[in-house]
């Protein structure tokens, strides 16, 4: 709304004309076009700059009011905490609540961040439900009760229309200037303290520290390790032997660590579950899949007559309906029969909601492949999927083995569950034994069939044939072997 005055030399009723009339529209077309103009410019800017549910800077503006935030607190002497801010289980209340109730809540924490950094500090939203908060502390303060404080406000129950949502939160922390003094690190490394606290569970607060840094770095060289491997086909692993009693015949054999030429051995406990966050786990699982069978192979061409191979496979693996017409293609081409493999599984597929992974397994147990459930006692153990599993065996968790010598209740665990495989026809493994205590144990309870260092290190498969032989136990003389 605006207001055009003329003032004339002369009054009278004839002084204005339709000269002045034109005069005031054109400047009204005038106006408005260059306040349109101005609105226009806002409003690009706010896109541009915030972001469109909350209100709250986006990446862009963040980084630059942070960076204002830390010349401050330079010139200050003041520290900065940097929060990476993850709402827990957002998806679940979105996929429940619907997509508005999840846009309500997140205006709402955008309030109350706004709340936290009215007096001073940055509070800005990243895609999906992560937030920024930079937030300057006085020299007294304690950090761990600051934040501590600024969790408990962001978590109070919050009620919607027709809803009450109690929210919980984890945090990533970075401090200024101690864990660095670039915007940019400094973000990289509250991240970095998130993904650590969420590792741990929900509503946890991760702090970055030289340790956190030096196994990010291990974890990425061991990532570019993995990458290269795979794509050169290069992998050298070593394998486990797993014997039977009373006959100490070898019973089994199965590839359980990556020799890496400079990182030296590493376990499947720390590269499988990076393979399964890179997306290699699939790659993985084909090669170890085809070497174990292409080493069966090979070893039978020695004379070694070991009648299986075993391959652990993830929980991933068996949401592939096509894994099934995998192990078939790689078992002609190597020359083997369905018999000639064990497929390891964990517990974590039963409770898939998902029917794909039991769909699988059916597959191939029709293909004539043997099935083992691995580590049983320590996931979703239930009695119920085991009178509908194909299985042929359970692996006693390597858990309940350590503690044979010194707990009665792992001893009436492993009890228990050789108990439960022998009424279900099945043979029960006892994987980590390592001392005679522990053999003799498990032996007297009835256990036929285990594996672990007390029989054998591990070793290359390249070793195999001469480690036999120097026992004395060419399988040819010494019972019916078999690589697992």
């Amino acid at each position: 709304m605006g207001t055009f005055a003329f003032y004339y030399r002369e009054d009278g009723p004839f002084v204005a004309s339709s000269f002045h009339q034109q005069l005031v529209e054109a400047c009204a077309d005038l106006c408005a076009l260059a306040m349109e103009r101005e609105l226009t410019r806002q409003r690009i800017r706010q896109l541009a700059y915030y972001d469109a549910l909350t209100g709250l800077p986006n990446r862009s503006l963040l980084e630059t009011q942070v960076g204002q935030l830390l010349d401050t607190a330079r010139r200050a002497g003041q520290r900065v905490a940097i929060l990476y801010v993850d709402l827990d289980r957002f998806k679940h209340i979105n996929d429940s609540l619907g997509r508005a109730t999840g846009d309500a809540l997140l205006r709402e924490v955008a309030t109350r961040m706004r709340e936290l950094v009215h007096q001073g500090g940055v509070a800005g939203r990243l895609p999906g439900d992560e937030f920024i908060l930079a937030l300057p502390l006085r020299a007294s303060e304690e950090v761990n009760v600051l934040i501590e404080r600024w969790q408990a406000q962001l978590t109070r129950p919050l009620q919607l229309p027709g809803t009450r949502v109690d929210l919980s939160i984890s945090m990533g922390v970075a401090m200024y200037p101690q864990d660095g003094t670039a915007i940019g690190s400094l973000l990289h490394r509250a991240g970095m303290a998130l993904h650590q606290a969420k590792s741990g569970g929900t509503g946890r607060i991760g702090f970055f520290g030289v340790e956190l840094s030096r196994t990010a770095e291990e974890r990425l060289a061991l990532e570019k390790a993995l990458r290269a491997t795979l794509q050169a086909r290069a992998w050298s692993c070593i394998t486990s032997r797993r014997s039977n009693w009373p006959a100490d015949a070898c019973m089994a054999w199965k590839p359980s660590r990556w020799r890496h030429p400079v990182l030296g051995l590493i376990p499947p406990a720390r590269f499988i579950p990076l393979a399964e966050e890179c997306g290699l786990m699939a790659t993985l699982s084909r090669w170890a899949l085809d070497q174990a069978c292409r080493q069966l192979a090979q070893w039978r061409r020695e004379g070694l007559a070991i009648p299986s191979v075993a391959v652990n496979l993830s929980a991933s693996s068996f949401h592939n309906l096509q894994l099934p017409a995998i192990v078939a293609q790689t078992l002609a081409c190597h020359g083997l029969q369905p018999s000639d493999l064990v497929v390891e599984l964990t517990e974590s597929i039963l409770i898939d909601s998902d029917g794909t992974p039991l769909l699988t397994i059916e597959r191939l147990h029709a293909q004539g492949v043997r099935l083992s459930l691995d580590d049983f006692g320590t996931g979703y153990s239930c009695l119920s999927y085991l009178r509908h599993l194909p299985i042929t065996e359970l692996k006693l968790d390597r858990s309940f083995v350590a503690d044979l010598g010194h707990s009665a209740k792992a001893r009436a665990l492993s009890t228990a569950i050789l108990g439960i495989g022998t009424s279900l026809g099945l043979a029960v493994v006892a994987e980590g034994v390592e001392t005679a205590a522990q053999k003799d144990i498990l032996q007297a309870q009835g256990c036929q069939v285990a594996q672990g260092f007390w029989f054998a290190e591990p070793m290359s498969p390249q070793t195999l044939s001469e480690w036999l032989a120097g026992r004395g136990m060419d399988p040819a003389n010494r019972g019916t072997p078999e690589l697992a």
